[in-house]
């Protein structure tokens, strides 16, 4: 039988234009989509256009090497007829369109046969499944097996690899490709069977939906996973065409290279395939683009790499109208070379799952060639959703017509693609890389290594860069040597790139950057996993040297070679060139040897970088350091003590502590006398800090509710008054504790910008001066949290700055100091010996928890106490226990370390079972402690301030949780350990990962039994009786923090909704009486927000009106009517801009945009009748497109006097000055519940009131 190309008699096209005709015809331009019918499966749509066009040449492959043979549309059909025929010999061909397709396996090299197998199988109305050549044996089967797989169509150099899968998968039939010689034999033999095996007569309408294709992913995560294509979803893909004769260097079985191979086929535009049977070269590639006129080359970037080799190789790409690259990134040097050539280089992005979606084409002068643009078809089911550092994640909504895949439950597809916007170019982003790419460190920064592998694949020296590092404490990379290096050292080798690494260095945050020290390089002919497109598989390749990269960790963390013996005064200078070489950014200037090196921004990768440097070049004497040695000891002379301590063998570590606690009480002790003086400001004004956290604000709530308080003023870490008070409000609006406090007791808050390290805390004098002129009380709140931190750090801003906030108290005008009060922590005392810890001062400092924050707070317990005692200032000790959520809310800081414990259940699904008894207290039941207390006249000096009644963990906690909704495993301590070091790496993702260390510290033992002390509450609760009523932990507690976890940080990690879902759509409500400003702020607020506005007084019947400009006051019939006209009118508003704002809302993932109501909405009935809206207006997130509608409230509020003068000075308007109170008297106070209320004092200044309204409706 003949072989496929001598059917037709092939002559090389250097002869003739076509294997069927001698004439060169004019090119036939496509004919106009309506004109032409719909083919609805790959093999109509032959079909059709051998109808349409039988010897228009369409597809050239090689007979030889390079010499290309033309088929055309009738070729096509009648070689892949003929193909079927003999198919339908060996595989079990169906009838039915009822029936399924089956699926028959194809594995070979992308060439001629390979071409007409496939549309053989599809003629016979089966789905190919195509395989690539460069997976393992493993993954075939996981294949085979998830797509039910049973024939297996073989090029002969697979047939051993498909023996090896059929011993193992026995009911795996496998079938030899029909090849040229098989053919070519039959014919001569005179075997025609196949001509009697008729093709199946099959339904085209139902076989449209039926899968045509399975293409699957690269697996570089793990198994690869099979892509479903219907051959409605292929035909609409191959639609999107440039119309241009091409060459396509990609194999058949990826979906570049099929969809491009089918596009051509699609709109009647030749398209060349390269030789699979010849290695890709630059010699070859050009020599094919020489000899052919192409109009567009659609390769990957590897293949434009090998040609800008040479100025040929740029010039042949110059000649093309396009070259489109796409299956991975091409490095910016290798683009920008050949844009800068003439090159029109186009990037191409689509995947197997949703089709071809963007690409770089651009106007003339607009040089972004790397930024693919979004396009008007596209942009209704696109979504770009942050990832942090300016990264977005592409998401495909569904209903994009060539999508064939989902993973959300709102049926869109997550690419795990990364872009960064354009600085300047709407709608133009450039590719940076895949989520799976992402290294995370063991820190939880997260960085991303595309750019600095591919600006180190461009050196000729360089066939491949890997950078690695998750879960570690820094990157490392794998450099393997491209053969122009084979025979040069390492050590060269990394001089050669060493520039290229300090260039990509440059722009990047420290934990990014990349040390010589933690470069290796692996041979030239090293094998490592790639895909079919010659991309990395990077998963795949950290597991084929894992034991490589570990390798690199061990050599960096055992270091023990420096050969260099100083003396102290030397230790100190080459400590200062180092710390100075390693944070670049600090002045040696203010580089004391006495210099905190924290408070100049050094991190933790920076002082693991330090650490490993004076590993290396300092003679240790075969000791090593401590992983936190820079923490413990955070500055030059200190460093510099403890390294030769440690090279001579000598422990000082806990005696120079102890010593150094000492030493700072007898610093920070001396206190000048009060100078008692008549008292002049009225009412009590209490000073408090740490406001920004929970406890804080608490505490202000219940503060300013006092009737006996006059003032609370908030010192505050801010850069200016405005700054300091908008960190306050949101602080207390995060706790839910703002929106119900009255007007007048809001006006009580006075917020100033502070620096407590400063002796006059950063105030100045006048307004320095002014507090003390009314100080009575502090409650000192704020102190770093930080677990790392050497009790060094924690001198200037804690332990002065609590000195200077005592000097305050002494400083006040009034006949005694004012009191100070010091929440301190129960850590201070955790080693005490015995069970029972008295409310007094520990015996010793060694009572302390071994770590700075515990141990800085035991030195300020003595200086309290010795202040007092000095003094004769009321100083007070608050030891304060575990805070946690509040009772009212259940709010809760989700990134502490028991909520992140706690998030495990939803994480990794199991819970430890643990032995201990903890006393948790609610935060606003401590606040409330804290001020009774604090307001007290007592002299006692310390108190502790922890639940008198503790918990079981396993017995009381677990069992709420569970009935709380949490479903998880109860496992031991140390099974819990290791199922968390087992799980995602990624923080954002699974953030207990963050603290895995910390909990591993506590929980990797066999330790069953924890100690558990009793904290006596007797002084406490004499003074706050509310603090002996606390229970022990509820179950109604549990529920309601559990709840609210799920509602926020858990929701995404419970649902498997996006992280970053879209934000809902805004109904604005600004509400309040007549007079408070509502149209001046709605105008001001639409200007700023670019929305519009629905003035609620406009929208009133005549009835209302001629009501209230009698005078009358409007009837609850009235209101109703009232808001059921607004309601109307707000519903069309939505619908309308969700319909307009849609297509951008879900290009961005941003809200479909704000609408603004004006609208007094004063009591809590309207504000819920318009709560309820979204619920009436049938709008749902499929319908909006980009989410739900959300209705906050603005509540703009006034003082009677000054409403009546406002509206008195109204001219022309129907509601007069007489109204103001029956207003007043509808008013309803927003309730605890109602935490979508932002209250705002409308007496302010305009300005003032809009940018307080503008800060707050950013949380909401």
């Amino acid at each position: 039988m003949a072989s496929v190309e001598t059917m037709v008699s092939p002559v090389p096209i250097s002869k003739v234009s076509s294997v069927t005709s001698t004439t060169v015809q004019p090119p036939t331009p496509p004919l106009s989509p309506p004109l032409r019918p719909t083919p609805r499966t790959i093999t109509e749509l032959i079909s059709l256009r051998a109808q349409e066009l039988p010897d228009e040449p369409i597809f050239g492959y090689p007979s030889d090497k390079l010499e290309y043979v033309e088929y055309t549309y009738s070729d096509l059909v009648r070689i892949s007829s003929q193909a079927a025929r003999s198919y339908a010999r060996f595989l079990p061909v169906r009838n039915d369109s009822r029936q399924d397709a089956q699926v028959v396996a194809l594995l070979g090299p992308s060439n001629l046969d390979y071409f007409f197998t496939l549309l053989a199988l599809s003629r016979l109305g089966f789905t190919v499944l195509f395989l690539s050549t460069r997976i393992s044996e493993t993954a075939y089967l996981s294949l085979l097996n998830a797509t039910r797989c049973r024939h297996i169509v073989v090029d002969a150099s697979f047939r051993k690899t498909a023996k090896a899968l059929a011993s193992v998968k026995h009911a795996l039939e496998v079938i030899d490709i029909i090849s040229q010689d098989q053919d070519m034999a039959r014919q001569r033999a005179g075997d025609t069977q196949e001509a009697s095996e008729p093709e199946p007569e099959l339904d085209l309408d139902a076989e449209s939906a039926k899968v045509a294709w399975i293409i699957h992913s690269s697996g570089s995560t793990g198994l690869p996973k099979p892509i479903y294509q219907t051959h409605k979803a292929a035909l609409r893909n191959y639609e999107n065409s440039l119309r241009m004769r091409g060459f396509v260097t990609l194999p058949l079985f990826h979906a570049f290279g099929l969809s491009n191979v089918f596009r051509g086929i699609t709109t009647v535009n030749k398209i060349y395939m390269y030789n699979a049977s010849l290695p890709l070269t630059s010699r070859t590639l050009l020599k094919i683009l020489t000899d052919h006129q192409f109009e567009i080359f659609l390769a990957v970037p590897y293949a434009l790499k090998l040609l800008s080799e040479t100025q040929e190789g740029i010039a042949a790409l110059a000649a093309l109208k396009v070259v489109m690259f796409g299956g991975s990134a091409c490095p910016d040097a290798l683009g920008d070379l050949l844009t800068e050539g003439g090159v029109n280089l186009i990037s191409h992005y689509g995947t197997t799952e949703t089709g071809q979606l963007m690409t770089s084409f651009r106007p003339a002068g607009d040089k972004a060639w790397n930024y693919v643009r979004e396009h008007e078809r596209l942009v209704p089911y696109l979504r770009m959703e942050p990832k942090g550092g300016n990264l977005y994640e592409l998401c495909v909504l569904d209903g994009w017509p060539s999508k064939v895949a989902t993973n959300r439950d709102d049926g869109s597809y997550a690419t795990k693609d990364l872009f960064e916007p354009h600085p300047l170019i709407e709608g133009a982003w450039k590719y940076s890389g895949r989520l799976d790419d992402t290294i995370v460190l063991v820190n939880g920064e997260k960085a991303i290594p595309i750019a600095m592998e591919q600006a180190l694949r461009q050196n000729k020296l360089v066939r491949e860069a890997v950078m690695f590092g998750a879960g570690k404490s820094q990157l490392g990379m794998m450099i393997i040597a491209a053969e122009p290096a084979a025979a040069m050292q390492a050590e060269d080798l990394i001089d050669a790139i060493w520039p290229t690494v300090l260039a990509e260095n440059k722009p990047l945050p420290a934990y990014a950057q990349l040390s010589r020290e933690m470069i290796r390089v692996l041979p030239a002919d090293t094998a490592y996993p790639s895909t079919d497109k010659g991309s990395l598989m990077r998963q795949a390749f950290y597991r084929a040297f894992e034991k490589e990269i570990e390798e690199v960790y061990r050599q960096e963390e055992s270091r023990l070679g420096g050969t260099l013996v100083l003396s102290e005064p030397e230790l100190r200078e080459f400590l200062r060139a180092r710390i100075l070489d390693t944070c670049p950014q600090n002045d040696d200037s203010i580089l004391t040897d006495n210099t905190d090196l924290f408070s100049l921004g050094v991190d933790s990768l920076q002082s693991t970088r330090l650490r490993a440097k004076i590993l290396k070049e300092i003679h240790l004497n075969g000791n090593t350091l401590p992983q936190n040695v820079v923490f413990d000891y955070p500055n030059i002379a200190k460093l510099a003590a403890a390294i030769i301590s440690i090279r001579d063998r000598r422990s000082i570590e806990v005696t120079d502590v102890i010593e150094e606690m000492h030493r700072l009480v007898g610093k920070y002790s001396i206190f000048p006398p009060h100078v008692p003086v008549p008292r002049k400001s009225p009412g009590n004004c209490v000073v408090v800090t740490g406001v920004t956290g929970s406890l804080g604000a608490h505490l202000v709530a219940q503060l300013v509710l006092r009737e006996d308080i006059s003032e609370v003023c908030c010192l505050v870490r801010a850069s200016s008054g405005t700054s300091a008070r908008h960190r306050v409000i949101k602080s207390m609006r995060d706790r839910a504790v703002y929106h119900a406090i009255p007007l007048e007791a809001r006006r009580k808050i006075t917020c100033y910008a502070s620096d407590f390290s400063k002796q006059d805390l950063g105030l100045g004098d006048a307004l320095y001066a002014g507090i003390a002129e009314k100080i009575t009380s502090l409650v000192h709140c704020a102190w770093s949290v930080n677990f790392n931190k050497n009790l060094g750090s924690f001198e200037a801003d804690c332990i002065a700055g609590a000195r200077n906030l005592m000097l305050l108290c002494l400083s006040a005008k009034q006949m005694t100091p004012a009191s100070f009060n010091f929440c301190s922590s129960v850590s201070t005392v955790v080693n005490t010996p015995g069970d029972c810890v008295p409310e007094a001062l520990p015996e010793s400092f060694q009572c302390a928890q071994a770590m700075g924050y515990a141990q800085s707070k035991l030195v300020t317990e003595h200086l309290v106490t010795q202040a007092a005692a000095k003094t004769g200032m009321q100083a007070r000790v608050l030891r304060v226990g575990q805070i946690i959520a509040d009772t009212q809310h259940g709010i809760w800081n989700d990134t502490e370390a028991i909520p992140l414990m706690l998030q495990a259940a939803t994480t990794i699904g199991a819970l430890p079972a643990l032995n201990e008894s903890p006393r948790w207290l609610p935060v606003d039941n401590v606040a409330a402690a804290v001020m009774d207390i604090s307001l007290s006249d007592t002299t006692q000096s310390v108190f502790n301030v922890v639940n008198p009644r503790p918990f079981h963990w396993t017995d009381d906690l677990l069992p709420a949780l569970r009935c709380a909704g949490l479903s998880f495993a109860q496992v031991s301590q140390r099974e819990w350990i290791r199922r968390l070091r087992a799980s995602n790496p990624d923080p954002e993702l699974n953030p207990t990962i963050k603290l895995v260390e910390f909990f591993a510290s506590k929980y990797d033992n066999d330790v069953t039994r924890r100690r558990n002390l009793y904290y006596v509450t007797t002084a406490a609760e004499n003074i706050s009786p509310g603090l002996g009523s606390v229970t022990a932990l509820s179950r109604e507690l549990v529920q309601k923090f559990v709840q609210h976890f799920l509602r926020t940080s858990w929701a995404p990690r419970c649902s498997g909704a996006p992280s970053t879902p879209s934000p809902p759509s805004r109904l604005i409500v600004l509400s309040g009486p007549c007079g408070v400003g509502k149209s001046t702020l709605a105008s001001s607020l639409a200007d700023c927000l670019a929305c519009p506005v629905i003035e609620g007084d406009t929208i009133h019947d005549a009835i209302a009106i001629a009501k209230m400009s009698q005078g009358i006051p409007l009837t609850s019939l009235d209101t109703q009517i009232w808001l059921s006209r607004i309601k109307v009118d707000v519903l069309e508003r939505i619908r309308a801009r969700q319909l307009v704002r849609g297509q951008q809302a879900r290009a961005t993932g941003s809200s479909a945009g704000d609408i603004i109501l004006t609208c007094s909405a004063l009591a809590r009935s309207q504000r819920n009748a318009l709560r309820d809206l979204l619920s009436m207006t049938g709008i749902t997130d499929n319908d909006a497109g980009v989410g739900s509608v959300k209705t906050v409230f603005v509540v703009l509020q006034a003082s009677e006097a000054e409403l009546v003068r406002r509206v008195a000075g109204r001219k022309g308007h129907y509601m007069k000055a007489d109204m103001v109170r029956s207003q007043l008297q509808m008013i309803e106070r927003p309730e605890v519940d109602e935490v979508d209320v932002l209250p705002i004092d409308a007496e302010q200044e305009m300005h003032s009131v809009f940018e307080e309204v503008v800060f707050g409706l950013k949380g909401m």
